[in-house]
Protein backbone atom coordinates (compact mmCIF):
# COMPACT_ATOMS: atom_id res chain seq x y z
CA UNK A 1 0.00 0.00 0.00
CA UNK A 2 2.55 2.06 0.96
CA UNK A 3 3.96 1.77 -2.47
CA UNK A 4 0.73 2.58 -4.64
CA UNK A 5 0.42 5.59 -2.27
CA UNK A 6 3.67 7.38 -3.37
CA UNK A 7 3.11 6.04 -7.06
CA UNK A 8 -0.16 8.21 -6.75
CA UNK A 9 1.55 11.23 -5.06
CA UNK A 10 4.19 11.20 -7.94
CA UNK A 11 1.48 11.19 -10.32
CA UNK A 12 -0.42 13.89 -8.79
CA UNK A 13 2.65 16.16 -8.36
CA UNK A 14 3.76 15.41 -12.07
CA UNK A 15 0.35 16.26 -13.63
CA UNK A 16 -0.31 19.27 -11.66
CA UNK A 17 2.74 20.63 -10.99
CA UNK A 18 3.48 22.75 -7.98
CA UNK A 19 3.84 25.94 -9.53
CA UNK A 20 0.00 26.92 -10.27
CA UNK A 21 0.01 30.43 -9.45
CA UNK A 22 3.35 30.96 -10.91
CA UNK A 23 2.15 29.85 -14.41
CA UNK A 24 -0.27 32.11 -14.32
CA UNK A 25 1.77 34.72 -14.81
CA UNK A 26 0.81 35.67 -18.49
CA UNK A 27 -2.76 35.00 -17.43
CA UNK A 28 -5.21 37.05 -15.50
CA UNK A 29 -5.70 36.58 -12.23
CA UNK A 30 -9.82 36.08 -12.56
CA UNK A 31 -8.74 33.52 -14.94
CA UNK A 32 -6.69 30.76 -13.12
CA UNK A 33 -9.41 29.46 -11.69
CA UNK A 34 -10.99 27.67 -15.22
CA UNK A 35 -7.40 27.11 -16.67
CA UNK A 36 -7.81 22.99 -16.24
CA UNK A 37 -11.40 23.35 -17.93
CA UNK A 38 -10.30 25.06 -20.62
CA UNK A 39 -6.78 23.19 -20.86
CA UNK A 40 -9.32 19.94 -21.15
CA UNK A 41 -11.56 21.22 -23.64
CA UNK A 42 -8.83 22.63 -25.87
CA UNK A 43 -7.14 19.32 -26.18
CA UNK A 44 -10.79 17.63 -26.64
CA UNK A 45 -11.43 20.38 -29.84
CA UNK A 46 -7.93 19.84 -30.87
CA UNK A 47 -8.24 15.93 -31.41
CA UNK A 48 -11.43 16.49 -33.08
CA UNK A 49 -10.23 19.21 -35.01
CA UNK A 50 -7.44 16.63 -36.32
CA UNK A 51 -9.20 13.54 -36.77
CA UNK A 52 -11.88 15.60 -38.61
CA UNK A 53 -8.93 16.32 -41.09
CA UNK A 54 -7.66 12.91 -40.98
CA UNK A 55 -10.94 11.32 -41.86
CA UNK A 56 -11.14 14.07 -44.79
CA UNK A 57 -7.39 14.01 -46.22
CA UNK A 58 -6.63 15.82 -49.18
CA UNK A 59 -3.84 12.88 -49.73
CA UNK A 60 -5.45 9.78 -49.04
CA UNK A 61 -9.75 10.18 -48.30
CA UNK A 62 -10.32 12.71 -50.79
CA UNK A 63 -8.27 11.29 -54.18
CA UNK A 64 -10.03 7.74 -53.51
CA UNK A 65 -13.61 9.17 -53.13
CA UNK A 66 -12.70 11.11 -56.84
CA UNK A 67 -12.25 8.41 -58.22
CA UNK A 68 -15.23 6.61 -56.69
CA UNK A 69 -17.37 8.86 -58.18
CA UNK A 70 -15.54 9.29 -61.86
CA UNK A 71 -13.77 12.27 -61.23
CA UNK A 72 -10.76 12.90 -64.14
CA UNK A 73 -7.50 12.68 -62.95
CA UNK A 74 -6.56 16.12 -63.38
CA UNK A 75 -9.00 17.48 -60.64
CA UNK A 76 -7.54 15.34 -58.48
CA UNK A 77 -4.29 16.87 -59.14
CA UNK A 78 -5.81 19.84 -57.73
CA UNK A 79 -6.58 18.42 -54.18
CA UNK A 80 -3.54 19.21 -52.88
CA UNK A 81 -2.67 22.64 -54.17
CA UNK A 82 -5.90 23.95 -53.38
CA UNK A 83 -5.86 22.79 -49.94
CA UNK A 84 -2.77 24.06 -48.73
CA UNK A 85 -3.07 27.49 -51.18
CA UNK A 86 -6.27 27.87 -49.97
CA UNK A 87 -5.80 27.85 -46.23
CA UNK A 88 -2.51 30.00 -46.75
CA UNK A 89 -3.07 32.81 -48.63
CA UNK A 90 -6.67 34.35 -47.40
CA UNK A 91 -4.72 33.35 -43.80
CA UNK A 92 -2.74 36.31 -44.24
CA UNK A 93 -5.91 38.45 -45.31
CA UNK A 94 -8.32 37.52 -42.81
CA UNK A 95 -5.37 37.59 -39.74
CA UNK A 96 -6.02 41.69 -39.40
CA UNK A 97 -9.80 41.14 -38.79
CA UNK A 98 -9.79 38.41 -36.66
CA UNK A 99 -7.25 40.24 -34.03
CA UNK A 100 -9.72 43.16 -34.38
CA UNK A 101 -12.30 40.89 -32.19
CA UNK A 102 -11.73 41.08 -28.76
CA UNK A 103 -12.72 37.07 -28.50
CA UNK A 104 -11.33 35.50 -30.91
CA UNK A 105 -13.35 32.03 -29.67
CA UNK A 106 -16.27 33.10 -32.58
CA UNK A 107 -13.71 32.79 -35.55
CA UNK A 108 -12.96 29.11 -34.59
CA UNK A 109 -16.75 28.47 -34.22
CA UNK A 110 -17.22 29.83 -37.32
CA UNK A 111 -14.56 28.31 -39.44
CA UNK A 112 -15.51 24.73 -37.85
CA UNK A 113 -19.00 25.23 -38.27
CA UNK A 114 -18.23 26.07 -42.57
CA UNK A 115 -15.74 22.96 -42.25
CA UNK A 116 -18.46 20.79 -40.72
CA UNK A 117 -21.21 22.40 -43.03
CA UNK A 118 -18.66 21.45 -46.48
CA UNK A 119 -18.77 17.95 -45.22
CA UNK A 120 -22.17 17.66 -45.29
CA UNK A 121 -22.51 19.06 -48.64
CA UNK A 122 -19.35 16.66 -50.02
CA UNK A 123 -21.51 13.70 -48.57
CA UNK A 124 -24.25 15.04 -50.76
CA UNK A 125 -22.53 15.43 -53.67
CA UNK A 126 -20.92 12.08 -54.26
CA UNK A 127 -24.10 10.43 -53.62
CA UNK A 128 -25.94 12.57 -56.53
CA UNK A 129 -23.31 13.86 -59.07
CA UNK A 130 -20.51 11.76 -60.73
CA UNK A 131 -17.99 12.64 -63.30
CA UNK A 132 -16.34 15.76 -63.62
CA UNK A 133 -19.11 18.03 -62.10
CA UNK A 134 -18.68 15.72 -58.88
CA UNK A 135 -14.96 16.37 -59.05
CA UNK A 136 -15.95 20.12 -59.64
CA UNK A 137 -18.29 20.45 -57.00
CA UNK A 138 -16.14 18.51 -54.30
CA UNK A 139 -12.95 20.31 -55.09
CA UNK A 140 -15.20 23.77 -54.61
CA UNK A 141 -15.82 22.82 -51.20
CA UNK A 142 -12.41 21.92 -50.55
CA UNK A 143 -11.55 25.40 -51.13
CA UNK A 144 -13.85 26.70 -48.73
CA UNK A 145 -12.94 24.21 -46.46
CA UNK A 146 -9.62 25.54 -46.91
CA UNK A 147 -10.28 29.23 -46.25
CA UNK A 148 -12.62 28.04 -43.19
CA UNK A 149 -9.32 25.89 -42.16
CA UNK A 150 -7.01 29.48 -42.13
CA UNK A 151 -9.77 31.07 -40.28
CA UNK A 152 -9.60 28.65 -37.55
CA UNK A 153 -5.85 28.03 -37.20
CA UNK A 154 -5.68 32.53 -36.65
CA UNK A 155 -8.16 31.89 -34.07
CA UNK A 156 -6.69 29.24 -32.40
CA UNK A 157 -3.34 30.54 -31.96
CA UNK A 158 -4.71 33.11 -29.89
CA UNK A 159 -7.25 31.41 -27.80
CA UNK A 160 -5.16 28.85 -26.52
CA UNK A 161 -2.57 32.35 -25.53
CA UNK A 162 -5.24 33.82 -23.54
CA UNK A 163 -6.66 31.11 -22.09
CA UNK A 164 -3.31 28.45 -21.24
CA UNK A 165 -0.14 29.42 -19.40
CA UNK A 166 2.56 29.38 -21.15
CA UNK A 167 3.99 26.37 -19.87
CA UNK A 168 1.37 24.41 -20.32
CA UNK A 169 0.64 25.21 -23.82
CA UNK A 170 3.16 22.65 -25.07
CA UNK A 171 1.08 19.99 -23.36
CA UNK A 172 -2.16 20.73 -24.58
CA UNK A 173 -1.06 20.77 -28.25
CA UNK A 174 0.89 17.63 -28.14
CA UNK A 175 -2.15 15.61 -26.14
CA UNK A 176 -4.12 16.54 -28.62
CA UNK A 177 -2.02 15.07 -31.50
CA UNK A 178 -1.01 11.94 -30.02
CA UNK A 179 -4.97 11.22 -28.88
CA UNK A 180 -6.04 12.29 -32.70
CA UNK A 181 -3.00 10.39 -33.83
CA UNK A 182 -3.99 6.69 -31.73
CA UNK A 183 -7.67 7.56 -32.75
CA UNK A 184 -6.45 7.79 -36.34
CA UNK A 185 -4.91 4.68 -36.30
CA UNK A 186 -8.01 3.06 -34.85
CA UNK A 187 -10.01 4.45 -38.14
CA UNK A 188 -7.42 3.35 -40.48
CA UNK A 189 -7.77 -0.24 -39.27
CA UNK A 190 -11.39 -0.53 -39.51
CA UNK A 191 -10.80 0.15 -42.61
CA UNK A 192 -8.73 -2.24 -43.29
CA UNK A 193 -11.15 -4.54 -42.22
CA UNK A 194 -13.29 -3.28 -45.13
CA UNK A 195 -12.87 -5.18 -48.36
CA UNK A 196 -15.46 -2.37 -50.11
CA UNK A 197 -17.61 0.03 -49.76
CA UNK A 198 -20.11 1.95 -52.10
CA UNK A 199 -20.87 5.47 -52.53
CA UNK A 200 -23.10 5.73 -49.32
CA UNK A 201 -20.03 4.20 -47.51
CA UNK A 202 -18.21 7.32 -48.60
CA UNK A 203 -21.04 9.72 -47.65
CA UNK A 204 -21.34 7.65 -44.45
CA UNK A 205 -17.61 9.02 -43.88
CA UNK A 206 -17.88 12.38 -44.40
CA UNK A 207 -20.54 12.70 -42.21
CA UNK A 208 -18.90 11.23 -39.08
CA UNK A 209 -16.23 14.01 -40.28
CA UNK A 210 -19.13 16.52 -39.70
CA UNK A 211 -19.77 14.83 -36.72
CA UNK A 212 -16.65 15.22 -34.55
CA UNK A 213 -16.37 18.74 -36.35
CA UNK A 214 -19.93 19.33 -34.26
CA UNK A 215 -18.15 17.54 -31.12
CA UNK A 216 -14.87 19.72 -31.16
CA UNK A 217 -17.23 23.03 -31.74
CA UNK A 218 -19.45 21.88 -28.48
CA UNK A 219 -15.98 22.17 -26.62
CA UNK A 220 -14.68 25.26 -28.31
CA UNK A 221 -18.00 27.17 -26.86
CA UNK A 222 -17.84 26.20 -23.49
CA UNK A 223 -14.13 27.52 -23.42
CA UNK A 224 -14.06 30.30 -21.10
CA UNK A 225 -12.26 33.30 -23.35
CA UNK A 226 -11.41 36.81 -21.74
CA UNK A 227 -11.61 39.70 -24.18
CA UNK A 228 -8.53 40.85 -24.86
CA UNK A 229 -6.55 43.58 -27.22
CA UNK A 230 -7.49 44.74 -30.35
CA UNK A 231 -4.83 46.92 -31.99
CA UNK A 232 -2.05 45.85 -33.83
CA UNK A 233 -3.10 43.90 -36.79
CA UNK A 234 -2.13 44.19 -40.17
CA UNK A 235 -3.03 43.32 -43.44
CA UNK A 236 -1.13 40.46 -44.24
CA UNK A 237 -1.21 40.67 -47.97
CA UNK A 238 -0.26 44.60 -48.14
CA UNK A 239 2.59 43.48 -45.20
CA UNK A 240 4.26 40.86 -47.43
CA UNK A 241 3.52 43.37 -50.84
CA UNK A 242 5.76 45.73 -49.19
CA UNK A 243 8.65 43.52 -48.22
CA UNK A 244 8.94 42.01 -51.83
CA UNK A 245 12.06 43.49 -52.06
CA UNK A 246 13.66 41.24 -49.41
CA UNK A 247 13.72 39.11 -52.46
CA UNK A 248 16.07 40.89 -54.01
CA UNK A 249 18.00 42.38 -51.18
CA UNK A 250 19.05 38.95 -49.46
CA UNK A 251 20.10 36.44 -51.84
CA UNK A 252 19.98 33.55 -49.66
CA UNK A 253 16.42 34.42 -48.87
CA UNK A 254 15.86 34.51 -52.21
CA UNK A 255 17.55 31.00 -53.02
CA UNK A 256 15.70 29.15 -50.06
CA UNK A 257 12.45 30.46 -51.69
CA UNK A 258 13.43 28.85 -54.78
CA UNK A 259 14.85 25.15 -53.00
CA UNK A 260 11.37 25.60 -51.09
CA UNK A 261 9.24 25.80 -54.38
CA UNK A 262 11.09 23.20 -55.66
CA UNK A 263 10.48 20.84 -52.63
CA UNK A 264 6.94 21.79 -52.66
CA UNK A 265 7.05 18.26 -55.15
CA UNK A 266 7.21 15.90 -51.61
CA UNK A 267 3.19 17.31 -51.03
CA UNK A 268 2.08 17.28 -53.89
CA UNK A 269 2.75 13.99 -55.40
CA UNK A 270 1.02 12.03 -52.62
CA UNK A 271 -2.32 11.55 -54.28
CA UNK A 272 -0.47 9.92 -57.42
CA UNK A 273 0.41 7.43 -55.52
CA UNK A 274 -2.58 6.77 -53.94
CA UNK A 275 -4.49 6.48 -57.55
CA UNK A 276 -1.62 3.92 -58.42
CA UNK A 277 -2.66 1.86 -55.41
CA UNK A 278 -5.98 2.50 -56.09
CA UNK A 279 -5.49 0.89 -59.38
CA UNK A 280 -3.51 -2.04 -58.34
CA UNK A 281 -6.16 -2.54 -55.55
CA UNK A 282 -9.36 -0.54 -54.98
CA UNK A 283 -10.49 -2.48 -51.42
CA UNK A 284 -10.87 -0.33 -48.37
CA UNK A 285 -8.35 -2.78 -46.61
CA UNK A 286 -5.61 -0.67 -49.10
CA UNK A 287 -6.82 2.68 -48.15
CA UNK A 288 -6.99 1.85 -44.42
CA UNK A 289 -3.29 0.98 -44.85
CA UNK A 290 -2.38 3.91 -46.16
CA UNK A 291 -4.28 5.78 -43.57
CA UNK A 292 -2.08 3.97 -41.13
CA UNK A 293 0.99 4.46 -42.76
CA UNK A 294 0.36 8.16 -42.80
CA UNK A 295 -0.61 8.15 -39.09
CA UNK A 296 2.50 6.65 -38.02
CA UNK A 297 4.96 8.69 -40.45
CA UNK A 298 3.03 11.60 -38.54
CA UNK A 299 3.87 10.25 -35.13
CA UNK A 300 7.59 9.12 -35.62
CA UNK A 301 8.63 12.22 -37.67
CA UNK A 302 9.19 14.90 -34.72
CA UNK A 303 11.14 12.25 -33.39
CA UNK A 304 13.36 11.90 -36.07
CA UNK A 305 13.61 15.63 -37.67
CA UNK A 306 12.89 17.55 -34.71
CA UNK A 307 16.59 17.72 -33.08
CA UNK A 308 18.44 17.03 -36.30
CA UNK A 309 16.49 20.23 -37.80
CA UNK A 310 18.33 22.53 -34.39
CA UNK A 311 21.86 21.10 -35.72
CA UNK A 312 21.01 21.47 -39.39
CA UNK A 313 18.37 22.54 -41.02
CA UNK A 314 19.43 22.09 -44.47
CA UNK A 315 20.89 18.94 -44.22
CA UNK A 316 17.18 18.01 -42.86
CA UNK A 317 15.69 19.31 -46.22
CA UNK A 318 18.18 17.69 -48.40
CA UNK A 319 18.31 14.41 -46.66
CA UNK A 320 14.09 14.48 -46.34
CA UNK A 321 13.90 15.69 -50.15
CA UNK A 322 16.51 12.81 -51.11
CA UNK A 323 14.20 10.23 -49.68
CA UNK A 324 11.43 11.16 -51.70
CA UNK A 325 13.00 11.66 -54.88
CA UNK A 326 15.05 8.45 -54.41
CA UNK A 327 11.38 7.07 -53.49
CA UNK A 328 9.50 8.37 -56.71
CA UNK A 329 12.59 6.79 -59.16
CA UNK A 330 13.02 3.56 -57.73
CA UNK A 331 8.98 3.55 -58.29
CA UNK A 332 9.21 4.60 -61.41
CA UNK A 333 11.85 2.26 -62.48
CA UNK A 334 10.14 -0.81 -60.61
CA UNK A 335 6.42 -0.11 -62.28
CA UNK A 336 7.17 1.72 -65.31
CA UNK A 337 10.23 0.56 -66.89
CA UNK A 338 10.32 -2.92 -65.44
CA UNK A 339 6.83 -3.58 -65.30
CA UNK A 340 6.53 -4.77 -61.92
CA UNK A 341 3.71 -6.03 -59.66
CA UNK A 342 2.82 -4.43 -56.22
CA UNK A 343 2.05 -6.41 -53.54
CA UNK A 344 -0.51 -5.82 -50.83
CA UNK A 345 2.17 -3.73 -48.55
CA UNK A 346 4.20 -2.01 -51.26
CA UNK A 347 1.58 1.34 -51.62
CA UNK A 348 1.48 1.73 -47.89
CA UNK A 349 5.52 0.91 -47.45
CA UNK A 350 5.30 3.94 -49.93
CA UNK A 351 3.27 6.61 -48.32
CA UNK A 352 4.87 5.77 -45.00
CA UNK A 353 8.76 6.46 -46.49
CA UNK A 354 6.95 9.61 -48.15
CA UNK A 355 5.14 10.69 -45.48
CA UNK A 356 8.30 10.72 -42.86
CA UNK A 357 10.22 12.33 -45.75
CA UNK A 358 7.25 15.32 -46.36
CA UNK A 359 7.70 15.59 -42.49
CA UNK A 360 11.39 16.52 -42.59
CA UNK A 361 11.07 18.88 -45.35
CA UNK A 362 8.62 20.81 -43.77
CA UNK A 363 10.66 20.54 -40.10
CA UNK A 364 13.63 21.65 -42.29
CA UNK A 365 12.00 24.45 -44.08
CA UNK A 366 10.40 25.99 -40.62
CA UNK A 367 13.39 25.48 -38.76
CA UNK A 368 15.76 27.24 -41.76
CA UNK A 369 13.56 30.02 -42.66
CA UNK A 370 13.04 31.17 -38.96
CA UNK A 371 17.20 31.17 -38.17
CA UNK A 372 17.74 32.93 -41.33
CA UNK A 373 15.55 35.75 -41.18
CA UNK A 374 16.31 36.22 -36.88
CA UNK A 375 15.24 39.17 -34.92
CA UNK A 376 12.20 41.42 -35.80
CA UNK A 377 12.93 40.32 -39.66
CA UNK A 378 11.08 37.35 -39.06
CA UNK A 379 7.59 38.46 -39.23
CA UNK A 380 8.53 40.12 -42.77
CA UNK A 381 10.25 36.68 -43.91
CA UNK A 382 7.21 34.35 -43.31
CA UNK A 383 4.78 36.46 -44.74
CA UNK A 384 6.97 36.98 -47.57
CA UNK A 385 7.43 33.15 -48.01
CA UNK A 386 3.86 32.42 -47.50
CA UNK A 387 2.09 34.71 -49.96
CA UNK A 388 4.76 33.46 -52.37
CA UNK A 389 4.50 29.50 -52.05
CA UNK A 390 0.59 30.06 -51.93
CA UNK A 391 0.38 31.51 -55.74
CA UNK A 392 3.38 28.77 -56.37
CA UNK A 393 1.38 26.18 -55.04
CA UNK A 394 -1.57 26.91 -57.56
CA UNK A 395 1.32 27.20 -60.06
CA UNK A 396 2.81 23.64 -59.80
CA UNK A 397 -0.58 22.35 -58.95
CA UNK A 398 -0.99 23.22 -62.99
CA UNK A 399 1.94 21.57 -63.86
CA UNK A 400 0.62 18.57 -62.23
CA UNK A 401 -2.66 18.82 -63.79
CA UNK A 402 -0.93 18.57 -67.28
CA UNK A 403 1.67 15.61 -66.22
CA UNK A 404 -1.71 13.44 -64.99
CA UNK A 405 -2.82 13.72 -68.87
CA UNK A 406 0.13 11.69 -69.39
CA UNK A 407 0.55 9.38 -66.55
CA UNK A 408 0.24 8.88 -62.64
CA UNK A 409 3.76 7.75 -63.12
CA UNK A 410 4.95 10.78 -65.21
CA UNK A 411 3.82 13.10 -62.31
CA UNK A 412 5.96 10.87 -59.63
CA UNK A 413 8.98 10.84 -62.26
CA UNK A 414 8.81 15.03 -62.70
CA UNK A 415 8.16 15.78 -59.43
CA UNK A 416 10.81 13.19 -58.21
CA UNK A 417 13.48 15.07 -60.30
CA UNK A 418 12.66 18.44 -59.07
CA UNK A 419 12.58 16.86 -55.48
CA UNK A 420 16.74 16.23 -56.83
CA UNK A 421 17.12 19.31 -58.37
CA UNK A 422 16.36 21.26 -54.98
CA UNK A 423 18.59 19.40 -53.06
CA UNK A 424 21.35 20.24 -55.08
CA UNK A 425 20.46 23.84 -54.88
CA UNK A 426 19.96 23.52 -51.04
CA UNK A 427 24.19 22.69 -51.37
CA UNK A 428 24.79 26.38 -52.30
CA UNK A 429 22.53 27.70 -48.72
CA UNK A 430 24.61 28.89 -46.05
CA UNK A 431 24.37 26.66 -42.16
CA UNK A 432 22.19 29.19 -40.37
CA UNK A 433 22.33 27.16 -37.09
CA UNK A 434 26.29 27.48 -37.59
CA UNK A 435 25.86 30.80 -37.75
CA UNK A 436 24.26 31.26 -35.00
CA UNK A 437 26.30 29.19 -32.67
CA UNK A 438 29.24 31.52 -34.30
CA UNK A 439 27.43 34.38 -32.88
CA UNK A 440 26.20 33.33 -29.64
Amino acid sequence: MKFKKITVTNLVGALSTEEDARLCKDIPDKDCTVIKGNRRLLIFAQIATALAELMTNAKTILPWLLQAVGAPIWIIGWLVPIRESGSMLPQIVLGAYVRRLPKRKGAWLLGAGLQAACLILMAMVALVFSGWLAGLLLLLLLAMMSISRGLCSIAAKDVLGKTVPKRERGKVTGAGASWAGGIGLVFGLILSRLNDIPLWGYAAILLAGAAVWGLGILCYWNIKEQAGATEGGVNGWQHALDNLKLVREDKYFARFLLVRTLLLSTALVTPYYVLLAQEADASMKVLGLLVIAQGLAQFLSSWIWGRMADHSARRVMQWAASMASGLGILVWLHLEVAQGTPWLGYFPLVIFVLSLAHAGVRVGRKTYLVDLAGGQRRTDYVAVSNTLMGILLLLVGALSMLLALLSNLAVILVFSLLGVMGVWLAQTLPNVQAQTDEES
